[in-house]
């Protein structure tokens, strides 16, 4: 009917908190490459980028242990194609509180917490803490963002 508004898809909890990088962030010409990043943090498997093959793609991790940002090497077994996969550094605007939360929370109900500027998984690691409370780090090996936060956070303890 003229004037009604096409109904939304589902989104799971507090994704509507999120931004739409899609839309905002990220260009179609940007996606693609994105797409295949997520694929080699997750481990997941990449088609060939030649038009016709469907050879095998081995996916090699070859990031530093300090580095912010990842770097995949991506080669077909079948047809010898390469790639390199790497992030795109941007670290600022950084994480609100918000936005740590958000991910802290959906990390807590087993759900995969994304960095709200690229749709990136994040990974939180836990951090040594000499008077036993919980302490992490947030990392986004998309962009490079990270943060360290208490669990649970100081307003949680009221």
């Amino acid at each position: 009917m003229p004037g009604q508004k096409a109904p939304r898809e589902a989104r799971p909890p507090l994704a509507h908190l999120r931004r739409d990088c899609e839309l905002d962030c990220m260009s179609s010409d940007d996606q693609m490459p994105h797409q295949r990043f997520v694929k080699a943090l997750q481990r997941e498997p990449i088609p060939c980028g030649r038009t016709g093959c469907e050879g095998p793609v081995e996916v090699a991790d070859m990031s530093r242990l300090h580095d912010r940002v990842k770097t995949f090497e991506a080669r077909c077994r079948r047809c010898g194609w390469q790639e390199r996969i790497t992030g795109q550094e941007q670290l600022l605007p950084p994480w609100d509180e918000a936005a740590l939360l958000l991910m802290a929370d959906e990390h807590l109900l087993h759900q995969q917490p994304v960095c709200p500027f690229d749709d990136t998984p994040v990974v939180f690691t836990s951090m040594p803490n000499p008077r036993r409370k919980a302490r992490y780090r947030v990392s986004c090996f998309y962009c490079g963002r990270e943060a360290e936060m208490d669990w649970p956070p100081p307003e949680a303890k009221r």
